[in-house]
């Protein structure tokens, strides 16, 4: 279940960052590279900048991993919903 909701919420975390950063701090945010952005006194433009490409790609990355674990997951509960009828 983890490995099903976890990249999603890693996503959702992420693009709400970037907006939160980009919104009221005032944030240059893209995937060129990394632009200074200082947050209670120190520069967070590095990670500012991974957020932001993840935030952006994160569907194309974790999509796959969303995708294969939640099937691998759905097959399993019916294989034990069908042996718990026995």
């Amino acid at each position: 279940m983890l490995t099903t909701f976890g990249p999603v919420l890693a996503w959702v975390m992420c693009a709400g960052t970037v907006l939160w950063l980009s919104g009221p701090h005032g944030c240059r945010i893209d995937e060129a590279g990394a632009y200074p952005c200082v947050v209670l006194g120190r520069d967070i433009g590095e990670p500012a900048a991974m957020m932001g490409v993840l935030a952006a790609w994160g569907p194309l990355i974790f999509g796959p991993v969303v995708l294969v674990s939640g099937g691998a997951w759905g097959l399993y509960a019916l294989i034990r919903r069908l042996r718990q009828r026995r």
